[in-house]
């Protein structure tokens, strides 16, 4: 696991904050739903991304979502989230790409662009 220099709460710390015992923080661990920073020694460490998970888990538990239910929603949401960065990267080329076509020669032939573009147009108007 790479270096978080934001995790910078023990166990004891992390669960008096999220208001749980540290023995659940490590059953979140054990499943999967959490996966704290962990020292050359082997400490666990805390940061507050890991809070706000926390916070998270906690408010669904609270709903009565179970533990397995809690986990596939948390990588349901971390798949929503590489998705939406993954579409927003696209976008971000097409806009480059129909940036430079539109500045090509080939874009000031009579027929302009319409008869040269295969893609269809997307909709941009939908929020992030």
């Amino acid at each position: 696991m790479p270096n978080k220099p934001d995790a910078v709460y023990i166990i004891s710390v992390a669960a008096e904050l999220a208001g749980v015992h540290p023995q659940t923080l490590r059953i979140y661990e054990r499943k999967g739903l959490i996966e704290p920073f962990r020292t050359p020694g082997g400490t666990r460490r805390y940061s507050e991304e890991d809070l706000a998970r926390l916070g998270l888990i906690q408010e669904l538990t609270s709903d009565g979502v179970n533990l397995e239910g809690v986990r596939r929603i948390l990588e349901l949401q971390n798949e929503n989230d590489r998705l939406r960065a993954q579409v927003e990267r696209l976008r971000r080329l097409l806009g480059e790409a129909e940036a430079r076509y539109a500045g090509s020669p080939q874009s000031a032939t009579p027929m302009g662009r319409r008869g040269t573009r295969n893609l269809p147009d997307v909709l941009r108007d939908f929020p992030l």
